[in-house]
Parts: C-alpha cells; sequence; structure tokens
C-alpha cells in the first residue's frame, strides 16, 4: 500500500531528509511517502490559499526509479489543486511542463485550474 501524509515528527523527517537531499529538513513539517508501511519519501511545501511551493520533493536512494516520485509528486499536486491558486515548483525541471506548468525565471509555476495530468503513473507494478 502507498500513502502519504504530513507529519512533524522531526526524527522521522529529519532522517528522510538527510538520506535524500544530505541535511536537516528546514521547518518543522514535511509530507513523507509510505510504502509498505516503510517512510521512503519526504516533501517540503509551503501551502497557503493564494500560492503554494513545492520545494522539494525526493525519493530514497535505493527505491528511485520504480516511480515512487512521480506517484508522490502527482498526489501533493492534486491535493493542491483544492487548496491553493497557485502552484510553485522552486526548482526548474522539464518534467513539470507536462503537467502545463511554465517557467517564470528560477521557478515553474501553473494556476491550478489549469494542472493537467496527462497520463497515469506507474509506480511498482502497477499503475495508479
Amino acid at each position: 500500500m502507498i500513502s502519504f501524509t504530513a507529519t512533524n515528527d522531526k526524527v522521522l523527517l529529519n532522517k528522510l531528509y538527510n538520506a535524500v537531499f544530505g541535511s536537516d529538513i528546514p521547518g518543522d513539517v514535511g509530507y513523507v511517502l509510505v510504502v509498505d508501511d516503510i517512510p521512503c519519501g519526504i516533501a517540503k511545501l509551503t501551502v497557503t490559499e493564494s500560492v503554494s511551493h513545492i520545494h522539494t520533493v525526493g525519493i530514497l536512494p535505493k527505491l528511485r526509479g520504480k516511480g515512487y516520485g512521480d506517484f508522490f509528486t502527482r498526489s501533493l499536486m492534486n491535493v493542491l489543486i483544492d487548496v491553493t491558486d497557485e502552484i510553485v515548483i522552486d526548482y526548474p525541471a522539464a518534467y513539470f511542463l507536462q503537467f502545463g506548468f511554465r517557467r517564470d525565471g528560477d521557478v515553474m509555476r501553473i494556476a491550478s485550474e489549469d494542472l493537467v495530468f496527462p497520463k497515469k503513473c506507474q509506480c511498482g507494478d502497477k499503475p495508479h
């Protein structure tokens, strides 16, 4: 089973963030991806009604390449479209173009109502 949740468990957040990004997580809250009861992904977001930022999304190195990052990112964006007017990605990456994001200087942005999900993601052995 795959799920994700927000948490303020600094021990868990710092352990995951260090394993993925090599430093402690900034702030007190992060989002954790759990696969088969094992925390394996971490994301740092700032969420407001007008603009929400996805600062980082990462998966433990041993689980990369299995689609978990794609699933996690899509899941986070799916939640954000209901709570914010605009989504900003703090790191430009071609990956986000498929969802309709446009580059704006050093970030990528989209109005929540314009976000598109072009295909199902493949996570593990099953499409989601």
